[in-house]
């Protein structure tokens, strides 16, 4: 079975009343997973650093520019009809700048902002609840890092160390 690395960023910026929020997408309707609900997230190019993939993908799949602030939790998955064992890496993540505005590739549909985790529980699939509900959790210990890149040594650092 082939083995791949999934990334995956969960987007948490504050709303109204200084509450939490977490960024979903939703998938097109012609897509294999048609309107699943999902953080933006993706494979990993053959020897791509995990960080990089996460900010590759995130671009991509909504046009935001973050950067990650911690690792959440992994979990596995089988795709392709059995053929795939992925590994998705979950990280709490946050905007470069709140301003910017989402801009959905075509594989997307549609997004949202949540604020709570009996919203994501309607919304999403058990282990990525968990994962959401570990970045809920997370957001009174943000803070607003100045060096990005220590940020990222330390998280390729324990990447590796996962492996």
């Amino acid at each position: 079975m082939k083995r791949t690395n999934v990334s995956g960023a969960i987007i948490i910026k504050m709303g109204y009343e200084g509450k939490p929020m977490v960024l979903l997408i939703q998938r097109s309707g012609d897509d294999h997973w048609p309107l699943f609900w999902e953080i933006p997230r993706g494979g990993c190019n053959k020897g791509e650093e995990i960080s990089k993939c996460l900010k590759r993908e995130v671009k991509e799949e909504t046009g935001l520019d973050i950067y990650p602030i911690q690792f959440v939790e992994k979990f596995q998955y089988v795709a392709d009809q059995g053929k795939r064992l992925s590994t998705q890496y979950n990280f709490l993540c946050l905007m470069k700048n709140e301003d910017q505005e989402v801009k959905l590739s075509k594989e997307h549909s549609n997004f949202k902002w949540v604020y709570s985790i009996g919203e994501v529980e309607l919304m999403v699939n058990p282990e990525l609840k968990r994962a959401i509900a570990k970045a809920f959790n997370y957001h009174e210990q943000i803070v607003n890092y100045d060096m990005e890149n220590e940020v990222m040594n330390k998280i390729e650092e324990s990447f590796r160390r996962m492996q």
